[in-house]
């Protein structure tokens, strides 16, 4: 089972679920009802396949946490490859920030 950053790249097995990788983001301003939106792509021209949008789950004001989790649905039709991600900051429905921007997600053989 592997769950991993190196930098901004992230890197799970195949088929994993249900395990959690911590995110905290700070250094911007956050209001009560941001949220932070993670989408995955095949490629950074291609279309959206996971969407997750998340709360601030932190009693910091001055940090963003957050806990990107798939469940086995998520994971299911994601093979082993290349993909890309991105996280961005959203109030009222609008992009405030782009934070993370294609940057690698591998797949590998679990």
């Amino acid at each position: 089972m592997a769950f991993i950053t190196k930098g901004n790249k992230i890197i799970m097995d195949a088929y994993d679920f249900g395990l959690q990788l911590p995110f905290d983001i700070s250094n911007l301003e956050f209001e009560e009802n941001d949220k932070i939106v993670f989408e995955l792509k095949k490629s950074k021209n291609s279309n959206i396949i996971i969407r997750k949008e998340f709360s601030n789950q932190s009693t910091d004001v001055n940090t963003f946490r957050f806990f990107l989790e798939f469940t086995k649905n998520d994971t299911e039709n994601l093979y082993p490859g290349n993909y890309v991600y991105y996280l961005k900051h959203i109030r009222n429905d609008e992009v405030r920030n782009t934070l993370i921007s294609g940057e690698d997600f591998k797949i590998k053989n679990g």
